[in-house]
């Protein structure tokens, strides 16, 4: 798959109307007495939310997405949690919101190092007003092979590994 964002054209109202009609199917499914009816309207919420989470995940660059990879951690802690409350489960409950709040803090420390919104990130779009100016880049370009970077990691003193280039790039 391409790194780049996949915009549809109008994709925020599309998202927007998938969500109302996701909604709008889950309060059919618990006002109506039709096993029937329930049966379709848990059907078309659930084609509909996989629908909404590949057209909202799409629309992500490739840079953005370890931020998107933790807000989905964080949205699991909090089912989870969901989940222990609807069980009179403790444990569930305390590990849920854990995962959910560590997945929340983590998604907020990328984004403050990439100097982005939440919002923008998971929207698939920058920012209007940026929030100053962009970095120069200064500096020159030196390619390698395998070798000479061998040679160099024997002969340094200290290495710095860097996880990852969306890291890399954000300064994280």
């Amino acid at each position: 798959m391409n790194s780049s964002p996949f915009l549809l054209p109008g994709h925020n109202k599309i998202n927007a109307g998938m969500a109302l009609a996701t909604l709008a199917s889950l309060g059919v499914f618990v006002s109506t007495e039709s096993y029937a009816i329930a049966a379709a309207s848990l059907l078309a919420a659930s084609g509909m939310s996989q629908a909404l989470g590949v057209t909202c995940t799409a629309a992500i660059g490739g840079a953005d997405m370890p931020v998107v990879i933790t807000v989905l951690n964080s949205y699991s802690g909090w089912a989870l949690c969901a989940e222990g409350f609807m069980l009179n489960n403790p444990l569930l409950t305390i590990v849920g919101a854990l995962v959910g709040s560590s997945g929340a803090i983590l998604s907020y420390i990328m984004c403050r190092a990439m100097n982005r919104s939440l919002a923008s990130v998971i929207f698939g779009g920058y920012d209007l007003l940026p929030n100053g100016e962009p970095m120069v880049i200064e500096g020159t370009h030196t390619e390698i092979n395998t070798d000479a970077c061998v040679e160099l990691m024997v002969q340094s003193k200290k290495i710095i590994i860097v996880p990852g280039y969306g890291l890399a790039v954000a300064k994280a």
